[in-house]
């Protein structure tokens, strides 16, 4: 099996997802008290070449990307807070919903955002329509998919949770055409 080179990305969202890579994982010599829990890091990390990913992690942390800690006697790498908004912006790339086989409900997206929060709520449509939600109103947006986790995850991220509401609804008038315009 050939070993990967770590991208930036890889590091950062694994970094996200684990919390943090143990300095030893990276180190020829495993400590043998350490074993067991690096054979577990192991298999998150091991796909990587070694050498290339101890460079990534020297490179990210001299950019102030990654924080070295000491934590119960061991060297570990973290995410800074500029890493976890480098982190947050690949999400929102990635962000979409599961086009799965519709199960005959609409979700409809209903917020009411006061104007002192335009640029959250500017940045809540954006994504709305990023998520590719049919715009009914000017804060009443239309899907047949699962959304809640995508919703949430947004509503918290810009602090609107009090502004927005989810309703998942089995009917809705001028069906015909939104399942039209869904494809369904």
């Amino acid at each position: 099996m050939e070993l990967e080179s770590p991208k930036t990305r890889d590091i950062l969202v694994l970094l996200a997802a684990t919390g943090f890579i143990a300095a030893a994982l990276l180190m020829p010599n495993l400590p043998r008290i350490l074993k067991p829990f690096l054979q577990k890091q192991q298999k998150k990390w091991g796909h990587f070449d070694r050498r290339r990913l101890k460079a990534e992690i020297k490179r990210l942390r001299k950019i102030g990307v990654i924080d070295e800690a000491v934590e119960d006697g061991e060297t570990v790498f973290k995410l800074s807070q500029k890493g976890r908004e480098k982190v947050l912006k690949y999400k929102l790339e990635a962000l979409a919903l599961q086009k799965e086989k519709w199960d005959g409900k609409w979700r409809l997206v209903v917020y009411d955002i006061p104007k002192g929060k335009k640029n959250q709520a500017d940045a809540f449509r954006r994504l709305l329509k990023k998520l590719q939600l049919l715009q009914l109103q000017k804060s009443v947006y239309l899907t047949p998919y699962a959304c809640r986790d995508e919703v949430d995850f947004l509503k918290s991220l810009y602090s609107i949770e009090e502004h927005v509401t989810l309703l998942t609804i089995s009917g809705i008038e001028h069906e015909v055409s939104y399942k039209k315009y869904f494809g369904l």
